[in-house]
């Protein structure tokens, strides 16, 4: 009897392991596609820095590929109290997913071109 006992709390022992072991790559998974994404969105925010594309229109979308993944991504440009700056918002999505969440929200300045 003493024998089913401690495999019954070995077992459950090792139970929980798994599972944790597996809810940990699962949050490792959404933490590298964060990361990912934040990456993408810091990318396209420094392309419109370099190219100085702010004032061309008030939203603009497009896809890239980064770390062997497909990006769907939005850029939206607002005024400022600064005559001169550009508020600038990019959202970063996996994939053309853009329903819900994005998974990066990057806010910057820009100096009107």
């Amino acid at each position: 009897m003493e024998l089913l006992v401690a495999l019954l709390v070995i077992s459950l022992g090792m139970l929980a392991a798994v599972k944790a072991g597996g809810s940990y790559a699962g949050n490792l998974d959404y933490l590298q596609q964060r990361t990912y994404a934040q990456w993408v969105a810091r990318n396209v925010l420094n392309e419109l820095r370099l190219t100085e594309r702010a004032a061309t229109s008030r939203r603009r979308q497009d896809e890239t590929r980064f770390a062997e993944l497909d990006w769907h991504w939005e850029v939206e440009f607002d005024d400022t109290p600064d005559p001169e700056m550009v508020r600038v918002e990019v959202r970063v999505w996996a994939g053309r997913d853009d329903d819900g969440e994005p998974l990066a929200l990057l806010t910057g300045f820009m100096e009107k071109p």
